[in-house]
């Protein structure tokens, strides 16, 4: 019985090369757009340029960001 044949990454289709738009989320208070990486309590947001938001508030307004304990 033949195996079939390994397909290399030049023969996927050129979808797959493309990466999908980044998720961001828009702070309901000010409405400042930070975008995020992972789901639930393991999202990580990042403002602009690509500085990890640590303390889990909005840079602008200090409201809570929705995610890790409850907020």
């Amino acid at each position: 019985m033949a195996e079939p044949p390994l397909t290399t990454p030049s023969e996927r289709p050129a979808s797959s090369r493309q990466p999908g738009p980044r998720p961001s989320y828009s702070c309901p208070g000010c409405g400042h757009v930070l975008r995020v990486s992972g789901l639930g309590r393991h999202r990580l947001y990042f403002d602009q340029p690509n500085t990890l938001v640590m303390n889990g508030v909005c840079p602008v307004c200090r409201r809570g960001l929705p995610g890790k304990n409850g907020r």
